[in-house]
């Protein structure tokens, strides 16, 4: 994954009604930042730039890829269990409106929708019964083909702290 160059001014949560950056760029926001946004996050996390599909999304929402022919347009996750890290692909640090552009986690310590029971240090995956929400892996597997973090936090109001790699 390459992580551009140019500059980007904007706020990580500026929206978009147009394709301002290429979809799929992503950014390098610096762990200062990250911190001094959420007190409990540490270190660098990547954004990537997509399109919200016909029912955009809200901030702490697990998302996949939206449609088989574009790899970049997101939708929140469906109720499967153990979506494969390949269809994942990020998670909304802010809402985006349908079919609006705007910048996604993709790597780095974030905050994310998790179901009842995860607990700090389960690797986590998409939820079987939750829209955008993630669950401990089954069994607690390590290796699984749908895992794409760890949680940091036991789940608290329904969001648990995580470091998530969707690369």
């Amino acid at each position: 994954m390459a992580y551009g160059n140019s500059v980007k001014t904007e706020a990580f949560s500026t929206v978009y009604s147009g394709e301002t950056y290429p979809v799929g760029s992503c950014r390098v926001q610096p762990a200062a930042e990250v911190t001094d946004a959420d007190a409990s996050l540490v270190g660098d996390r990547v954004w990537m730039f997509v399109q919200a599909d016909a029912n955009g999304f809200t901030a702490n929402q697990l998302l996949k890829r939206a449609v088989a022919t574009r790899s970049f347009a997101a939708s929140t996750s469906s109720t499967n269990n153990d979506i494969e890290l390949i269809n994942l692909i990020g998670v909304a640090g802010h809402d985006v409106a349908a079919n609006q552009y705007g910048w996604i986690i993709v790597k780095g310590e974030c905050v994310v929708k998790a179901k009842a029971g995860t607990a700090a240090g389960n690797n986590i995956t998409s939820s079987d019964s939750a829209v955008g929400t993630c669950q401990p892996a089954a069994g607690g597997a390590t290796d699984s083909f749908a895992v794409f973090g760890r949680a940091l936090t036991a789940v608290a109001g329904g969001i648990v702290d995580a470091y998530v790699d969707f690369r």
